[in-house]
């Protein structure tokens, strides 16, 4: 439910497509595919364990994954660089800002 409320939040930016919600993680490469995301949101027992991402981040480099835990307290932004960013605030505002940093500057 926590992924639902994420996702409605971080699609009211227009400048950001999110790939919705996927309860496996098979799910999400033809989901970030067809919605052509900049990002997806997942919740997952381990959310700082970056390789369970590594095979959509290198299938889709310029992808930032959202992983929220399972109990809903926080989360993890990775993203190819690679970087991982703790969020210590699962807030619309400070996942936006955390989704725009990696922007390039003429897109935010």
């Amino acid at each position: 439910m926590l992924t639902g409320i994420v996702t409605a939040a971080l699609e009211q930016s227009p400048d950001i497509t999110i790939a919705g919600i996927a309860s496996d993680s098979k799910d999400l490469a033809v989901q970030v595919s067809s919605a052509r995301a900049d990002a997806v949101v997942i919740q997952v027992a381990e959310p700082g364990e970056s390789g369970l991402f590594r095979p959509l981040l290198l299938s889709f480099p310029a992808l930032k994954v959202i992983a929220i835990s399972s109990d809903g307290k926080g989360g993890f932004l990775h993203e190819m660089r690679p970087r991982s960013m703790r969020l210590v605030e699962l807030s619309a505002a400070t996942l936006l800002a955390a989704l725009k940093a990696g922007l390039p500057q003429s897109m935010h």
